[in-house]
């Protein structure tokens, strides 16, 4: 019986420890200060700008892509004897008509060889006149743009040069020429 005894009273005495160690652990944690609701750094303080944070600038736009701006694909009809050379402006682009007095207005040549010659001028639409701002008001060609002059027949290849500026509302390429060539017919 006395061994039966002092088990019960080694379980009590082992229970009294536990339950008083959870009853230290609890009474340690209700004494803690309860975390601020800005995270313990305070208030937030007043920058000043004193000229030393360098402010975020806007990236530069991109410069345009002049080699994809204009595309010149030539055609001849027999029939009629018109060479059509259609302009591709690119959206975003432009060049310019006749009328204009700023920048250099397209022109179409055929090269003197195999008896091919345009028989009057070329027919180039005339264009719309818009204001450029600074650069002020010019006489521009956008989108799709076909070009027409009859021809003198002659044989073999056609040659020629389609002398064109191609410009956006900001920034113009240098007046440059394109090489049209229509094979013999």
């Amino acid at each position: 019986m006395v061994l039966k005894l002092s088990s019960a009273v080694v379980r009590l005495a082992r229970t009294a420890r536990v339950v008083t160690a959870f009853a230290v652990a609890v009474v340690a944690v209700s004494a803690c200060e309860t975390p601020a609701a800005d995270d313990g750094f305070g208030k937030p303080k007043p920058v000043k700008d004193d000229g030393m944070v360098q402010k975020p600038q806007p990236l530069p736009e991109a410069p345009p892509d002049w080699a994809s701006a204009l595309a010149v694909v030539p055609s001849y009809d027999k029939a009629s004897q018109t060479l059509t050379v259609l302009l591709k402006i690119k959206e975003g682009f432009h060049a310019y008509g006749p009328g204009e007095e700023v920048s250099k207005p397209v022109a179409l040549s055929i090269t003197a060889q195999n008896g091919w010659a345009i028989t009057g001028t070329a027919d180039i639409p005339a264009g719309t006149k818009k204001d450029l701002g600074a650069l002020g008001t010019s006489v521009i060609l956008e989108g799709d743009v076909a070009i027409k002059a009859k021809l003198t027949p002659g044989t073999g290849a056609i040659e020629g040069v389609l002398e064109a500026q191609v410009c956006t509302d900001k920034a113009c390429d240098r007046p440059r020429k394109h090489p049209v060539s229509v094979p013999a017919t």
